[in-house]
């Protein structure tokens, strides 16, 4: 019986961290470091079990702030993509017209050809990364500048590798994995820059004023936290 109330109680606890919003979660990790750091009477125990909670709390949070920021580019470029979609998927139906039309070996090879770049270019916009700024295959304006230009062929090579490879499902983990990363290298920044400024700062007040606005810098603003709130409750 003890057993499995311990199994329910961790159950229970992972349930509640997926049900956090990003507001919650930040100062939950707030409070768990706070302690951790203040209470020196923590049993080994006790101490274990908060690591382990803040372990928990961490990893919640990193896969938290990367769906909303794949969120947030999904928004952002949805029209973007859509208009890309519609061209490729017309340019498509129009090859394949055409390829039942042609005679010659050489011209069918052509066409086919052409055909199997479309199908790269429309894989292209479903399996662009989801953190990324999109790049359009067929931009507006600014879309013959040359560092956008290598940026767009080097994201459709990687695609068309994971095609040729039939590898396509995993190219989305492969993306979603860069994107923790980068939430990871930002909490690893400002934590630095925090531990920095604590070696630099003589005055506690001083020192407790500038950790505050490191703090907002990655736990964001009271603004910033309804939007990211906003982003846990949309579908």
């Amino acid at each position: 019986m003890a057993l499995a109330r311990k199994n329910n109680s961790k159950k229970s606890e992972i349930m509640s961290l997926d049900t956090m919003s990003v507001t919650a979660l930040k100062k939950k990790l707030r409070d768990i470091e706070r302690y951790l750091k203040t209470n020196e009477k923590l049993s080994a125990k006790g101490q274990v079990s908060l690591e382990r909670q803040l372990k928990a709390c961490k990893l919640t949070l990193i896969e938290r702030m990367a769906e909303n920021k794949e969120k947030d580019m999904a928004a952002k470029y949805r029209m973007v993509k859509h208009f890309d979609r519609r061209k490729v998927e017309r340019a498509i139906k129009q090859t394949q017209k055409k390829l039942s039309e042609v005679q010659s070996l050489q011209e069918k090879a052509n066409v086919e050809n052409i055909l199997y770049e479309l199908q790269i270019d429309l894989n292209y916009i479903l399996y662009y990364p989801k953190h990324r700024k999109y790049l359009a295959l067929h931009p507006s304006n600014g879309g013959d500048d040359e560092e956008m230009v290598s940026k767009r062929n080097e994201i459709r090579q990687v695609i068309k590798e994971a095609v040729q490879n039939n590898d396509l499902e995993s190219l989305n983990n492969r993306f979603r994995n860069e994107n923790k990363l980068q939430v990871i290298k930002k909490m690893d920044n400002i934590e630095k820059r925090k531990n920095n400024l604590k070696g630099k700062v003589a005055v506690e007040s001083n020192t407790s004023k500038t950790n505050k606005s490191f703090d907002d810098d990655f736990f964001g603003s009271e603004e910033e936290d309804m939007n990211n709130d906003n982003n846990d409750t949309e579908v």
